[in-house]
């Protein structure tokens, strides 16, 4: 038995997919950059493929920049903003739920530039606290505001419209940049609706394969380059341009576009089962994450075993679980988005990430609370 609820982490990639992208490495692999035909063919399939990623991303071809993940394409919006002419006050704006890459990235802009960062606090429900926005962009001048959207612990959803509203009253020329890793695939996006500057992306979080990300850069935003070399990609990210994959992305996201409302369903039936089994066996548990947080992200407190423990009793059982970002599960920090939260003391120790897909199964879900029921049972202090 092996099941698997860590989507959050990384996704299957799909036997349609492997089989695209099969077909492109094979039939789509010349270099683009080369004058004879079938170099102008790769070049040609990258350029549709972009207009298709743009169409459906609700943005312009020119803005679609092809990276190597999100942690690349956070990079690339972060520090291209701090070594590019714009920059006036050396100062960032984030919130205190960030990702690491995002997290890392200020140490380092703020170590080697000298730049002041701002932390936002979150709320009782891990979204960035408004209030204390409003203050810090009617205190100080910026030169970025970069926030995760959907929250990859808690699933909690930042709201957007009213953070743009504060930037445009406050700040109209400051460029926000989205970690949008967590909303492909869970909530409609229109980058040029969103009024935001930059967003970033990873493929593998969809069914892709890793080493594949996105990031959207508004026309009039202006971004040193992370990579030199050969000038692709509008002088913003040298290097020689892989059509397959670039085709594969916009396959990926052309069969995400056309089932999000699908997928959304069965996995919200899939977590309402999932509180359903816990309270029908009377498990002691105290959900974390907010009501009206996307349905495929739940952190869950079972207050009578410790995190890693339980952890390691499902690992033990096949089941596969998370006790939070993947990125940083291996580091011994405690979780700076749960202690955001001022949970009773030490709570954030004993909560478990479930993240779901439509490949997960009633089934499984009945599984995984049994399993977790059997182990309270014996070692619950």
């Amino acid at each position: 038995m092996k099941y698997y609820f860590d989507h959050t982490a990384t996704s299957f990639i799909e036997q349609d997919v492997i089989e695209f992208l099969a077909e492109q490495l094979i039939n789509n692999n010349y270099n683009p950059a080369a004058l004879y035909t079938s170099g102008i063919e790769a070049a040609a399939s990258i350029a549709e493929s972009a207009r298709t990623i743009a169409e459906i991303l609700g943005a312009e071809p020119q803005e679609v920049i092809i990276t190597s993940g999100a942690t690349e394409s956070i990079n690339t919006a972060l520090k291209g903003i701090v070594f590019s002419p714009n920059p006036k006050y050396k100062r960032i704006i984030t919130s205190a739920g960030e990702h690491p890459a995002t997290n890392e990235t200020l140490k380092f802009i703020s170590r080697q530039l000298n730049y002041t960062i701002d932390y936002c606090p979150l709320n009782a429900k891990g979204e960035v606290n408004l209030t204390e926005l409003e203050s810090l962009l009617a205190t100080n001048q910026y030169d970025l505001l970069t926030l995760i959207h959907v929250n990859n612990v808690l699933g909690s959803v930042n709201p957007l419209a009213q953070i743009v509203k504060l930037r445009n009253q406050y700040q109209p020329d400051l460029p926000i940049h989205l970690d949008a890793v967590q909303t492909l695939g869970k909530i409609p996006f229109n980058f040029n609706k969103m009024s935001i500057e930059l967003a970033s992306f990873s493929l593998h979080k969809l069914g892709g394969p890793k080493g594949i990300g996105i990031l959207l850069k508004d026309k009039a935003t202006r971004l040193e380059p992370l990579i030199h070399g050969g000038g692709q990609q509008n002088n913003l990210r040298s290097g020689t341009e892989n059509p397959a994959l670039v085709a594969t992305v916009a396959y990926i996201l052309e069969r995400m576009h056309k089932k999000i409302e699908q997928n959304n369903q069965v996995i919200t039936e899939l977590k309402g089962f999932l509180l359903e089994q816990l309270k029908k066996e009377s498990i002691k548990h105290q959900v974390i994450s907010p009501e009206d947080a996307v349905p495929h992200i739940i952190s869950i407190a079972f207050p009578e075993l410790r995190a890693e423990t339980l952890l390691n009793i499902l690992a033990r059982e096949g089941i596969e679980v998370s006790i939070g970002s993947a990125c940083s599960s291996k580091k011994s920090e405690r979780n700076q988005v749960l202690q955001e939260l001022n949970l009773p003391h030490g709570l954030d120790q004993y909560v478990l990430r479930i993240s779901l897909d439509k490949s997960n199964s009633q089934t499984e879900i009945s599984d995984l609370v049994r399993i977790i029921k059997t182990a309270l049972d014996k070692y619950a202090v």
